[in-house]
């Protein structure tokens, strides 16, 4: 197994699962365009390796390992928390797109990828990322409020948003 720790970004996926070869390196989050956008600064770096393999059917594949840190915004207080990431992924390889399209959805932990000469490690290591940031990120201690109201309140008890539509009622009433 040869280990390349240069930070590739295009690879053959076809010779690097054959041989069994593993890509190793880092992405900062500023060059992950899509990724800075959902994250509070672009600080940080993703560590992955990238291993070739050719799985029990005799699938040319990979399996892709990405970890980091990046600094989310809460969803209550908008402020930075700190958002550890990991993420584990296989995938094989497909030859084009006609078969791509005509693989059966299914739930098996490996999916299909076209494969490519000058595929986009880049572009997936992103992906992966994002695909392991939380919906709702948010402070584990946070005391801010919701958007809609709901969160704590300054004595520590629960808002609720039809609290207002009750007084309402029993003053109509």
């Amino acid at each position: 197994m040869a280990v390349m720790s240069d930070p590739i970004e295009r690879c053959d996926v076809w010779e690097l699962a054959r041989r069994g070869r593993v890509v190793e390196g880092e992405l900062a989050v500023k060059d992950a365009e899509r990724l800075a956008e959902q994250v509070a600064d672009g600080e940080g770096t993703l560590r992955f390796r990238f291993s070739g393999l050719i799985d029990e059917r005799g699938r040319a594949g990979a399996r892709l390992d990405v970890e980091g840190t990046v600094q989310a915004r809460c969803d209550r207080c908008g402020g930075p928390v700190e958002v550890p990431l990991r993420e584990r992924a296989q995938f094989y390889f497909v030859d084009d797109e006609g078969e791509l399209g005509r693989l059966p959805i299914d739930v098996s932990p490996e999916e299909p990828l076209l494969g490519s000469h000058r595929f986009d490690l880049a572009a997936l290591v992103e992906d992966q990322a994002i695909l392991a940031m939380p919906i709702s990120p948010r402070h584990a201690d946070c005391t801010a409020s919701d958007a809609d109201g709901t969160g704590p309140r300054p004595d520590g008890r629960t808002r609720r948003p039809f609290e207002a539509l009750a007084a309402l009622k029993k003053r109509k009433g």
